[in-house]
């Protein structure tokens, strides 16, 4: 099962495949299938939405469409106190659903999606995220530009797991892994620049993994080495 290369890969489960339907038959065939799938589709909520969070002049929040696997990413501006405020968050529309990414239309192009890390930057233009379409596990970063709707960049690297943004928006933080799939590398990607992204951490004990964060008020980025039993903190500033 580890050889995707194996050629008795194929034949193993289709034999595996043929074990599964020919004990589903004899317990009831494809009518036990049927209430199975009735009974796990019954637990499942009418929707399934999450709390908006608000940060800033935004709502934002992830449901599941009907009908689709997988979920949507969304934000709405909040509505300004006041009269005044009110009759211009009227004229503006701020009702109006924005959908930041979708996984059903990623899953659709590659057959499978699960994102992993997903921020937003700190002035709201720039959503960055990690996606993996194969299931192996090994994350590849996008950064998407909010107002143009275009993905802007894609790393190079794979296996990224954590991000975090600098105060002013301006530089993207994320960690990569190593060959054993230990995060153990810190990079700075500028979002206003063709440089190619610079190492910013290397964590060279190899019991340690590191992770990176933001503090609230994104004036410090933390870069944490951790093992089971200890960890370690550094801070940089949150504007380079």
């Amino acid at each position: 099962m580890r050889d995707n290369s194996d050629p008795d890969l194929a034949a193993l489960l289709a034999a595996e495949n043929a074990y599964a339907d020919a004990f589903v038959y004899s317990a009831g065939g494809g009518g036990l299938r049927a209430r199975l799938a009735a009974e796990m589709r019954a637990r499942l909520p009418a929707s399934a939405a999450s709390p908006p969070q608000t940060w800033g002049p935004w709502s934002y929040y992830q449901y599941v469409p009907d009908g689709m696997e997988y979920p949507v990413l969304a934000r709405k501006l909040r509505p300004s106190g006041g009269l005044a405020g009110s009759l211009l968050s009227y004229l503006s529309d701020w009702d109006k659903e924005e959908v930041l990414l979708d996984w059903n239309e990623i899953a659709e192009k590659f057959g499978y999606v699960h994102i992993g890390s997903c921020r937003t930057s700190p002035d709201h233009r720039f959503l960055a995220y990690t996606l993996d379409t194969s299931g192996g596990e090994l994350f590849s970063l996008e950064v998407k530009d909010l107002q143009s709707k275009c993905v802007i960049f894609s790393s190079p690297h794979k296996g990224i797991v954590s991000l975090a943004w600098s105060r002013d928006s301006e530089n993207l933080f994320y960690t990569v892994c190593d060959d054993t799939l230990r995060p153990n590398q810190v990079f700075c990607k500028k979002m206003q620049s063709d440089e190619a992204d610079f190492l910013v951490f290397t964590e060279n004990d190899v019991n340690c993994c590191v992770d990176i964060t933001s503090t609230k008020d994104f004036k410090y980025i933390t870069v944490n080495s951790n093992t089971r039993t200890s960890s370690e903190e550094g801070l940089c500033d949150g504007i380079w």
